[in-house]
């Protein structure tokens, strides 16, 4: 009998351990399976990579001539030249026809400027004044002949008026007849002094007007002088300028159309292709002085690159980073942002890209850093889950529990924040399915 309890006790314990088996095994299979982190002290880092290149210090832009056609670029791009060594070379035809064309201009020119200055000469003509003048001198002379007959009928007027009339009768009627048609004369006479004086007044105004309209017609002469003095002024700058122009053409045959480089250096690049008839704004562009890196800084990282700052740069064809060391930040032509470092001793070549790591610790420390993989938010709050050791039927298990925390800052790896947190406490990072608050974890070693 005891041998038959005792096999019922043994029978049941085997089955609960194989129970127990077969539920733990079940839950391994519907935990999930998270990575933990801890929690550390210390900075925040400021991490991106880019791409760059090495460019040139100091450069020398020489102009191209206008109109002209590229036959030829003589030079491969990043090699070396010394002054006076030819670059590139224009069609000498080409080049023969803009001289022929270019004479032409300055000979049309200089027509234009001898018509220019005829059309200035200011034109023969009789004075206004002449026809007025010779008026006003005919009423002059009509109006003193009209005073001197008025004044002499008014005397003998007087003269007869004057007489004594005799006693007889017939002697005093002819006087008075004789004052009468004097009388009469003397009327006449003033008539013509007021008609001569008011054709005189008016011999007066025509000429006055006659003086205006030649002080006016001088006045205009004076400003059609000066307009056609200033066109042939310009006309004249227009016309050194063809001349200058047609010296360096000139000077460009002469050359065999072979344009040379100003100094020493390396040669860049040419703002033209072979074939193309130059506008002149084309430049070609020496390298002149040391060479840089240089690399473009990302958007969103701008603010964060400053003079001194430290990156690993990797050059094409190399292996081995170059440490080099933040001298400025400015803008390209396109208005990106660029970090310029100077290089070690070595040989270079402009053109050659590179890529690089930056990395900076920020200034400020802190006492608790998690990774920014662990940092959950809901509703407008931040979280994160940790592992914790809790009971269960099963035994002790882990637990995903909630705990909330503030961010102070963050980088691109990390989130400085404030909680309660254990410094031991065991932060889910990852996690092969969804986990929540509550759910049983298991712990990936």
């Amino acid at each position: 009998m005891k041998r038959k309890i005792l096999k019922i006790i043994l029978s049941f314990f085997i089955t609960m351990i194989c129970c127990t088996l077969i539920a733990r095994g079940a839950a391994s299979m519907t935990v999930a399976k998270v990575k933990t982190e801890g929690v550390s002290r210390g900075s925040l880092v400021e991490e991106f990579e880019g791409e760059g290149s090495i460019c040139a210090k100091d450069k020398v832009y020489q102009s191209l001539p206008k109109g002209q056609k590229l036959a030829d670029i003589l030079k491969d791009t990043g090699s070396a030249v010394q002054a006076g060594e030819g670059i590139l070379q224009f069609d000498l035809g080409f080049l023969e026809e803009r001289l022929t064309k270019q004479a032409q201009e300055i000979e049309k020119l200089r027509y234009r400027m001898e018509q220019q200055r005829l059309s200035g000469v200011a034109q023969a003509r009789t004075p206004a004044t002449a026809q007025a003048g010779l008026s006003l001198e005919e009423a002059a002379d009509a109006l003193t002949e009209a005073q001197n007959n008025y004044q002499e009928a008014k005397n003998q007027y007087d003269r007869v008026a004057a007489r004594i009339p005799s006693e007889s009768q017939e002697d005093e009627s002819l006087l008075e007849e004789e004052k009468q048609r004097l009388r009469s004369d003397m009327d006449g006479a003033y008539a013509a002094l007021k008609a001569a004086e008011r054709a005189y007044q008016t011999a007066q105004g025509v000429y006055q007007i006659a003086q205006q309209d030649d002080a006016n017609s001088q006045a205009n002469d004076a400003i059609a002088q000066n307009a056609s003095q200033m066109a042939l002024n310009e006309m004249q700058v227009e016309l050194t300028a063809l001349q200058n122009e047609m010296d360096k053409i000139s000077a460009l045959k002469e050359a065999g159309g072979i344009v040379t480089s100003q100094a020493d250096g390396v040669f860049e690049t040419v703002q033209a292709a072979e074939g193309s008839i130059t506008t002149g704004e084309e430049q070609i562009v020496l390298v002149v002085g040391s060479m840089e890196a240089c690399g473009l800084i990302p958007d969103d990282k701008i603010a964060a690159v400053k003079a001194g700052d430290e990156i690993e740069a990797v050059l094409q064809g190399e292996t081995k980073p170059k440490t080099l060391e933040i001298e400025r930040i400015a803008q390209n032509e396109e208005g990106r942002y660029v970090w310029y470092a100077e290089l070690p001793e070595g040989s270079y070549r402009v053109g050659t890209s590179l890529t690089y790591q930056y990395s900076q610790k920020w200034e400020n420390s802190y006492d608790m850093l998690i990774p920014l993989s662990a940092l959950r938010e809901a509703a407008g709050s931040s979280y994160v889950l940790i592992a914790e050791m809790k009971p269960s039927v099963l035994g002790e298990s882990y637990t995903a529990v909630k705990v909330n925390v503030t961010v102070l800052e963050k980088d691109d790896r990390s989130a400085a924040v404030e909680t309660n947190l254990p410094k031991e406490a065991k932060l889910i990072t990852e996690s092969n399915k969804y986990v929540k608050e509550g759910d049983r974890v298991r712990i990936s070693e």
